[in-house]
């Protein structure tokens, strides 16, 4: 089985998925596979240097991805940040999508696999996904969430959602507002469904 993973940012994705990666499941985490493809001197890193400058980078060559998130999720000036983040997409998706299709590639069949992405329509998970799980949770406990875990503001947290659409009919839907145990018994059970 390959899972898709999807939610806002702050909803509980990746609390999904160390729940399965605990189960067995094999986890592709779609950010961590871009920050692994942006590493100094790969093609998307050439690329995204290429187009927002050596400001984006740190003192060892890695993308500062704070530096580049103040560019592409500019509330300030939300037309050409709109700009800058279609540019970024542009050079990333491609690259991610590939990788997560080759990864699962490797691995059908053999393990069950859940891929974990916000932007799941752009990445095509409903190409190699055969089920999709929405994780919900109402904004303002998502709100705190980012704030507590990336230090974000307010308007940096809404321009973040604003492009993060759910898919019209997941297969299963889960809400995690409360306590982590009913969100885990609730993730047990699809599990169970799935196995």
């Amino acid at each position: 089985m390959t899972l898709g993973i999807t939610g806002i940012s702050g909803s509980g994705k990746h609390t999904a998925a160390d729940f399965l990666k605990q189960k067995g499941w094999v986890v592709l985490d779609a950010d961590k596979i871009a920050h692994y493809l942006y590493r100094p001197y790969t093609s998307v890193w050439k690329a995204i240097v290429g187009h927002f400058g050596e400001g984006i980078l740190s003192a060892n060559d890695k993308i500062d991805r704070q530096k580049l998130g103040k560019i592409v999720f500019n509330v300030s000036d939300p037309k050409k940040s709109a700009k800058e983040l279609q540019a970024l997409n542009e050079m990333a998706h491609p690259a991610v999508k590939a990788h997560i299709k080759n990864e699962i590639y490797h691995i059908r069949g053999k393990k069950n696999v859940a891929v974990v992405a916000a932007l799941w329509e752009e990445l095509g998970l409903p190409e190699y996904c055969e089920k999709m799980l929405l994780v919900t949770a109402d904004k303002e406990t998502a709100f705190k969430r980012i704030q507590k875990r990336d230090s974000a503001d307010r308007n940096e947290f809404e321009s973040r959602i604003k492009n993060q659409k759910t898919p019209p009919k997941p297969d299963y839907e889960l809400r995690n507002d409360g306590e982590f145990k009913e969100f885990y018994q609730a993730l047990n059970d699809i599990v169970l469904k799935i196995d």
